[in-house]
């Protein structure tokens, strides 16, 4: 690939590039990545700010632990993730969830109570009592609100399932997933299959009968079932890693782009003039492109952007994001009373304690503890909690102790212990975040060669970051 000399600057000639992405996260790898199949003549270069690459994926291995301090996977439905991982040679890597670890836990009342997943087992459950059963039961029965307004996530289940139900098992799945308070997220930004099917069936249950029809119809023609190959099973698909930890896609992904590979060099601001898009790193140093990809956190965009269009960066600093702390604990698995026989336990904000919920990684991947041993992922804070962070490490674990004793039986001292802080951890999709995007991509769209990619927009998890990746790299001509 062939690099251009540009106009003379203050530190020298200026570099000029096609295509620029800011930001080493899955987004951005994906991006590069994309773009270098798509387009591989054309120059493009990826900035990273930190000596690091995968933003909030990696995996540490000490001591015989391998221990995922981000995502701990991927849900095998997005056909684009899959993809990604064939393209650089990852499928025989690919590790399916154990299907034994398919049961999860709600702690309510000091004690740990199976999830229930079917109705039968609703009926029985000892989580709700049986008049807030019988509204859960007469969800069908609810109207359904048709316009696609705004609605929090609570106000949605509470209407549909009853505020017992909402408390119990919605509250604790937001806090599971975005570390969010389902009072203030959107439904319709956070899972919006669920406001579609309250639309097209008029109501849940309604829609699941309606799929489940749809989906045997479809088998009978083809004259097969789809066997499940692991679990636990999220809405279509199965939760999957990589055999050593998640971090292996986005190593394999920095060694395919090594070239283009900039670490260490922060984008302090970017402005448009007549020859592109300008670009300034923190060490004074500019550079020229023609499109210019921003696959930062929201709050890095809005900083880079606040000079060139204040506007675009105000409604992108609205995003907000919620402090998380996730603890990677290992234990001598004689000293655990539990059975550990399954994913783990959420917990319900109304039941009083600061954990969120604990993942058991060593019963849902292989090779995640040493023989012997086990290995828990325990969340803390999120948006509910942000005080958290001011804890130190040991009142972390004084805490986290505490409440994991009373629902599980540990021992006071683990076996191993390391404690990660993400004091912007997971953008929320707050009531509005829907208007808030669209005024972000209306901003965009007056800037010819500005995109935007990554987990404030679309969706939080690994593959809505791939998918909106891949979508970008297409638009760029």
């Amino acid at each position: 690939m062939r690099r251009l000399d540009g106009e003379a600057g203050p530190t020298g000639r200026m570099q000029i590039l096609d295509t620029l992405i800011v930001g080493g996260g899955i987004s951005g790898l994906a991006v590069a990545h994309a773009l270098r199949l798509q387009r591989a003549s054309r120059e493009c270069e990826l900035w990273e700010s930190t000596d690091r690459l995968g933003g909030t994926i990696g995996t540490d291995r000490a001591e015989g632990y391998s221990i995922d301090w981000g995502p701990n996977g991927f849900l095998d439905r997005e056909p684009l993730t899959l993809q990604l991982v064939d393209e650089i040679g990852l499928r025989d890597q690919l590790e399916p969830a154990n299907p034994r670890s398919g049961k999860r836990f709600i702690a309510k009342n000091g004690r740990l109570h199976p999830v229930p997943l079917s109705a039968a087992s609703m009926f029985f459950t000892a989580l709700l009592s049986p008049l807030e059963k019988a509204r859960v039961f007469c969800e069908p029965f609810i109207p359904a609100r048709r316009e696609d307004s705004d609605e929090s996530i609570y106000d949605f289940a509470a209407r549909r399932i009853g505020r017992a139900a909402a408390e119990t098992f919605i509250d604790p799945m937001v806090s599971g997933i975005f570390g969010g308070v389902a009072r203030q997220l959107s439904l319709p930004a956070c899972f919006p299959v669920m406001r579609e099917m309250e639309i097209r069936y008029g109501g849940l249950v309604k829609a699941l009968v309606a799929r489940q029809w749809q989906r045997r119809r479809a088998s009978g023609r083809n004259g097969k079932v789809k066997k499940k190959v692991g679990g636990p099973a999220g809405p279509g698909g199965h939760l999957t890693s990589f055999k050593t930890g998640i971090d292996v896609l986005t190593q394999r992904l920095a060694a395919h782009l090594s070239p283009i590979i900039r670490k260490n060099r922060q984008v302090v601001c970017a402005w448009r003039g007549e020859n592109g898009w300008q670009i300034m790193d923190h060490k004074g140093t500019t550079a020229q492109c023609r499109n210019l990809v921003l696959a930062c956190p929201a709050y890095a965009a809005a900083q880079i952007l606040k000079d060139f269009d204040r506007e675009l960066s105000e409604a992108l600093s609205e995003i907000p994001y919620a402090p998380i702390i996730v603890v990677a604990t290992g234990h001598r698995r004689s000293e655990v009373r539990h059975s550990l026989d399954g994913f783990g336990f959420l917990i319900p904000r109304n039941q009083g304690m600061r954990t969120l919920g604990s993942i058991w990684t060593s019963s849902i991947f292989e090779a995640r503890a040493p023989e012997g041993f086990v290995q828990f992922r325990t969340m803390l804070g999120g948006a509910g909690d942000p005080t958290v962070m001011e804890l130190s490490d040991d009142q972390i674990w004084r805490t986290l102790w505490r409440e994991l004793d009373s629902l599980i039986g540990v021992a006071e001292d683990p076996a191993f212990i390391r404690i990660y802080r993400w004091p912007r951890g997971i953008p929320q999709f707050v009531l509005g975040h829907r208007e808030r995007r669209d005024r972000i991509e209306r901003r965009v769209a007056c800037h010819p060669g500005l995109f935007l990619v990554g987990n404030a927009y679309y969706g939080v998890g690994l593959n809505d970051c791939v998918k909106m990746a891949y979508q970008v790299a297409g638009r760029i001509n």
